[in-house]
């Protein structure tokens, strides 16, 4: 292993490096100790550091004093148990200039593969205040890389996200996002649709908590009835039969409501997948093309590094699919499902009209039992909206679903 020049030892902390533009893309990849194996044109432009005093160095080599240590702790973690990585990384180059990068770090084969784009989004500058607290702390409480990188998966959370593993692909995505718009490319229409699919599923997860809620408000209904019926008509009259059939029906219903309930869970997990395996798989795409391009670099086998990479894209790219694929079958799962919802609001509507005629033939006023239909009649009304927005969701989930199934069989 080659050492670093000693001038490589200048503060890194001063000037922003002027070699990093918003179209280049870099690569490196390494053994599994972080030894540098190969890389390209652009990694060696930008680091400014020369052939030799890159490949079969550490990877370290390029860390700036200003990263908390708990990032790298939960990169190293994460790529332990196999899962890709993506954050933020600040790196010092040779000449003392410093960068930043977005870097996404897989494994591959008996080491990993890391390939960065230059960041700007609003996701960016948050990972940025969050890094200076967290070299604060590992300065002033002694922070070890562990804890520091419980710290930050803290921070990462209060920040608004549910985990890191929302936060990096929200992250990729507002990155790619901005980068399109900064070449001057058309929007992504794969990446709208895998986020149609989430909108989708987000409502109808919001919606069948609602249709939940309406429902148990009803088992109430049964008891109330009981009430009036014991005021106006004695225990065997019309309003009595009617509540005892109300109650047997929800009880008999009960299980097809928890069904419904666990059955609108369409796999959020499998959508956040979906969703970074796609944008990995677009930055890896964009290396290829610049790979393509590039001159070949002596003692480097390019079309080796290029097979390895396009392999894991198309790894990426399949599994994204396949994600997407779960959750749309689980779509269709729900949507029958929503048949015995609709069954249950026809039991609803029932009781109402029988209720509704029962009350008619009382000449007296009889506020409780007038109560009854209203609650009856709104839970169907809310009912009517809810399953007619979950329709059109289901609708939204399925179409984007087909289009991608369908360019994907075009590509292949």
């Amino acid at each position: 292993m080659t050492a670093a020049p000693s001038h490589a030892a200048q503060d890194p902390s001063g000037f922003e490096s002027r070699h990093f533009g918003i179209d280049d893309i870099f690569y490196s990849r390494t053994d599994r100790r972080g030894i540098i194996l190969a890389a390209n044109a652009v990694f060696q432009r930008v680091s400014v550091y020369d052939w030799a005093d890159l490949i079969g160095a550490p990877h370290n080599v390029i860390r700036h004093p200003d990263m908390p240590r708990g990032v790298f702790h939960l990169m190293w973690s994460m790529l332990a148990d196999g899962k890709p990585f993506c954050g933020y990384i600040k790196n010092k180059a040779e000449d003392g200039s410093h960068y930043w990068v977005l870097a996404v770090a897989c494994p591959l084969e008996e080491g990993f593969v890391s390939v960065r784009i230059k960041p700007g989004s609003k996701m960016f500058r948050q990972a940025q205040q969050m890094y200076i607290d967290l070299c604060h702390r590992e300065r002033n409480e002694g922070l070890s890389p562990e804890a520091s990188s419980a710290a930050f998966l803290t921070a990462v959370q209060s920040a608004g996200h549910g985990d890191y593993d929302s936060f990096m692909t929200q992250a990729l995505t507002e990155e790619t996002r901005q980068r399109d718009i900064a070449l001057q490319r058309p929007v992504d229409w794969r990446l709208r649709s895998i986020l149609s699919i989430k909108e989708g599923v987000k409502e109808i997860e919001d919606h069948a908590g609602d249709v939940v809620r309406i429902f148990k408000q009803t088992n109430q209904i049964p008891y109330n009835m009981r009430l009036q019926a014991g005021r106006l008509e004695g225990t065997d009259g019309p309003i009595s039969v009617i509540s005892n059939n109300h109650r047997q029906m929800t009880q008999s219903l009960a299980d097809a409501v928890a069904t419904f309930s666990e059955k609108s869970l369409l796999g959020n997990d499998y959508l956040l997948q979906a969703e970074f395996l796609h944008g990995v798989s677009r930055v890896q795409h964009d290396l290829l093309q610049h790979f393509a391009v590039e001159p070949v670099i002596e003692g480097q086998d390019k079309p080796h590094e290029m097979a390895l990479l396009s392999g894991q894209q198309s790894d990426f790219i399949c599994k994204a699919h396949k994600a997407v694929v779960e959750v749309s079958d689980r779509v269709c799962a729900f949507s029958k499902i929503c048949n015995d919802v609709r069954r249950l609001k026809a039991g609803l509507e029932m009781t109402r009209v029988m209720c509704k005629i029962e009350r008619s033939r009382i000449a007296e006023r009889v506020d409780g039992l007038d109560e009854i239909v209203q609650q009856l009649g709104k839970a169907q009304t809310d009912l009517d909206d809810l399953l007619s927005k979950m329709d059109g969701a289901v609708q939204q989930i399925l179409e984007a679903a087909e289009r991608l199934t369908q360019s994907r069989q075009k590509a292949a």
